[in-house]
């Protein structure tokens, strides 16, 4: 008879709190302002040096809170090879950037230096910027990079970088969505990385492979796409309205927090492996 071990994430893959968000932004700073290219609609950001103030978070007398117009905070990890199509990724912000402008009746001659300035000081739309924060070392990761440059893009901003093994799991922590790529070529491995985005409570929309759903459960933890199109309506439908009037985003939360909170590696290995080591071994 066999017994099935699962993965799960460590105990270290957790919802950050509000403090450790604002530390851990502040330590990214430079990398979050900082465009891939040229400017966009988080690096007008930097125009404010202000340690108690953050793109997503701000400190008021001791007190940490995010802010109403923050970006909504999108993650993905890659290998940056073949095996990753992240074009799909690249060609979806595209298609969220243009359908809204065409919601909001936004003409493409708009000046969009002005439009950041007023989202930065507080003006609200009913689709927030999204800020995709892709980590990872690859092959590929250059030639994605020089594509990253050439889109124009108004309420989307990419960043590209390699954390330290302490700021990932606060950087799933502290994020809205991840996205996963990861495609199995025998159709039988789970990427580990939606295991540990699950850890965070964090919800994942996932391309769609044979055996994905025994990780992913559609409108309980996640979402699942096939094509960029796909990610693109989900991204519009998870998004509108946030950060206070994203119900579907809210529910996918507390279904990521409950998968991941269930059971975690040292629990796993207890209970399913270390029974049958010590009988082996006697």
């Amino acid at each position: 008879r066999a017994t099935v071990l699962y993965d799960h994430s460590p105990e270290f893959f957790r919802p950050a709190s509000l403090t450790e968000k604002h530390e851990l932004f502040c330590r990214l700073g430079g990398s979050i302002c900082g465009a891939i290219g040229s400017a966009d609609c988080i690096s007008v950001e930097k125009e404010v040096e202000d340690k108690n103030t953050t793109v997503l978070t701000g400190k008021i007398d001791g007190g940490v809170s995010l802010k109403p117009n923050r970006p909504a905070l999108v993650v993905s990890s890659t290998s940056w090879t073949p095996d990753e199509d992240f074009s799909i990724l690249l060609e979806a912000a595209l298609m969220y950037d243009r359908r809204v402008a065409a919601t909001l009746g936004e003409e493409d001659s708009m000046d969009e230096g002005q439009l950041w300035i007023d989202i930065k000081n507080g003006k609200q739309f009913d689709y927030p910027r999204l800020l995709f924060v892709i980590t990872g070392k690859g092959p590929d990761r250059k030639k994605y990079e020089e594509q990253i440059k050439r889109l124009k893009l108004r309420r989307v901003a990419f960043r590209t970088m390699w954390l330290a093994s302490e700021d990932y799991p606060l950087l799933l922590g502290s994020a809205d969505l991840g996205v996963s790529l990861h495609t199995s070529s025998s159709g039988l491995d789970l990427p580990m990385k939606v295991v540990d985005m699950f850890g965070c409570g964090l919800p994942v929309c996932a391309a769609s492979f044979s055996c994905i759903e025994e990780l992913v459960k559609v409108n309980r933890n996640g979402l699942l796409f096939s094509t960029s199109s796909e990610l693109a309506d989900e991204l519009m439908m998870l998004f509108k309205g946030f950060p206070e009037e994203c119900v579907t985003l809210k529910s996918l939360k507390d279904g990521a927090l409950s998968t991941g909170s269930s059971s975690k590696w040292s629990a796993e290995w207890g209970t399913n492996a270390l029974p049958l080591v010590n009988q082996v071994i006697g």
